[in-house]
């Protein structure tokens, strides 16, 4: 009897095993995330990730003027402006001028699963408030444009300020471009003005949310209209969320969106990294907006300015994403060598004060051209190792799993052996 006592007990410790073994492995398969770092300039660095377009709005027209990018010879003339000595590279969005936008667009696959997007900008010069913020767009499918050379500067938008286009949306929002998509899609904005000197009655945080409709390029629609918070004549969620803050020029703003497909919801913390300071919201976007099938998508980053002026730049931007793994595929790492190619400028000082610095192409891998007026080129090769890893079912835990199976198959029939032994 004991012998037959001992060997169910192994046999249900086993069968433990074996269930929490495959819970941890199906765990692991279904968590599995991608970080594809877009842009990072950050400690002196010059990396452009994907192919990528720009696109600059001067009061709702095209302007190929900004983004600027500032590389390390040049950086100093951002920096300045707030007495401050660096030589740290930074993509400008905007200058800090009235009534402009300015945003790099990239390309995604999208599989589902829930995506995040983090920024980490700054700023050294403003006006009165350090206003508009940032914008990150999601899941834009444009039929008139697209990430190619031939589409940069030039891609098909609409804007708040556009004077040919009537928008009524948030009361604090600056400058905001909307470009061409055929369907549906969202902008984020982090908005530093509200709740520091805007306020309005049901605005409680920093966030401006709109659901963005422009099929045609020229004639955008934003939703949901009235506003479900500050209603009648205003459209979007407009100054929602929790906690405020102002950054000073020279702090890093690192801001943090994600979309979750599964419950139909976004989030988004911003934090200035010098003082601690945050703001955040999470919001469920109901029947406004149709979760995205797989697919192809076009994300974004912008900067704007409005009634007052800030040059919102960034230092780094990635986007992480759901990737569904492969079955029955084992870890491998692959070291190997890519050639980066970046572009310095290196700009003489004229008697006039006019820099004008404009990135124009866009190649993979990524070779970005800033050329001005007065300009020389300076182009140099750094090589990278990229360790790429693949992380799935390990054929060790398959073998392990079998074997535990067979162990108990062989004392199950034990098992009854003994069972019939005794009778």
């Amino acid at each position: 009897m004991y012998t037959k006592t001992r060997l169910i007990t192994t046999l249900a410790i086993l069968i433990v095993a074996v269930l929490v073994i495959v819970g941890a492995v199906t765990k692991a398969q279904t968590s599995q995330t991608n970080t594809q770092v877009v842009l990072n300039l950050e400690n002196g660095q010059q990396y452009f990730g994907v192919p990528h377009v720009y696109q600059g709005d001067n009061y709702g027209t095209l302007t190929n003027q900004w983004p600027v990018y500032y590389g390390p010879s040049t950086a100093s003339q951002y920096w300045s402006l707030a007495g401050i000595s660096s030589n740290q590279p930074v993509l400008e969005l905007v200058p800090a001028q009235y009534d402009l936008a300015g945003a790099m667009y990239w390309s995604e696959t999208y599989s589902g699963g829930p995506v995040t997007i983090s920024i980490i900008g700054t700023y050294s010069s403003y006006y009165i408030y350090p206003a508009d913020g940032y914008t990150i767009y999601l899941f834009l499918t444009p039929t008139m444009w697209g990430i190619s050379p031939q589409y940069n500067y030039s891609i098909p938008f609409a804007s708040t300020f556009t004077p040919t286009t009537s928008i009524v949306a948030s009361p604090v929002e600056g400058e905001i471009m909307m470009p061409q998509s055929s369907t549906p899609y969202i902008i984020v904005q982090w908005q530093p003005y509200w709740q520091i000197s805007g306020t309005a009655p049901g605005a409680t945080g920093q966030w401006d949310i709109y659901i963005v409709s422009n099929t045609n390029g020229n004639n955008p629609s934003i939703g949901p209209s009235p506003s479900p918070n500050l209603g009648s004549g205003r459209a979007g969620w407009d100054g929602i969320g929790t906690g405020a803050f102002q950054p000073n020029p020279g702090d890093l703003i690192k801001i943090t969106v994600t979309y979750d497909p599964s419950t139909n919801t976004l989030s988004g913390v911003a934090t200035d990294l010098n003082t601690g300071q945050s703001a955040s919201f999470t919001l469920y976007l109901a029947n406004y907006f149709t979760p995205p099938t797989s697919g192809n998508y076009i994300f974004g980053v912008g900067g704007e300015n409005g009634a007052y002026k800030t040059n919102w730049a960034l230092l780094y931007v990635a986007m992480t994403t759901s990737i569904k793994p492969s079955p029955l595929t084992t870890s491998t790492t692959t070291p190997a060598t890519v050639t980066v190619t970046t572009t310095s400028i290196v700009t003489s000082t004229v008697t006039s004060p006019v820099t004008t610095t404009v990135i124009s192409t866009v190649t993979s891998p990524t070779t970005t051209t800033v050329a001005s007026t007065t300009a020389s080129t300076v182009t140099t090769t750094s090589p990278v190792t990229v360790t790429t890893t693949v992380s799935t079912t390990s054929s060790i835990i398959q073998t392990m799993i079998i074997a535990l199976i067979i162990i108990i198959v062989v004392l199950a029939a034990a098992l009854v052996a003994v069972t019939i032994r005794r009778r």
